[in-house]
């Protein structure tokens, strides 16, 4: 590729990226739970998500039994 190539591929993927990329502030939060399923981790999560008017990105459980149901809550800036 000549110079003039990569400098226009480099801003063509710079563009690309900062499209899809927004400024979010994530936190971590969890339950401690006697029976971790997911879709009583996923209840939860959204209900602290929307207690807090804020979205819900991710949820899991750790463990079965006697587990830590973790969420992952973001407000998008």
């Amino acid at each position: 590729m000549d110079k003039q190539s990569v400098t226009a591929c480099f801003v063509v993927i710079l563009v690309l990226l900062g499209s899809s990329m927004s400024a979010e502030i994530c936190e971590r939060t969890g339950n401690i739970l006697t029976i971790c399923t997911n879709s009583i981790c996923a209840r939860l999560c959204h209900l602290d998500a929307e207690a807090s008017k804020r979205k819900l990105a991710h949820y899991s459980c750790a463990g079965t039994v006697f587990s830590f149901c973790n969420c992952k809550v973001c407000t998008i800036l």
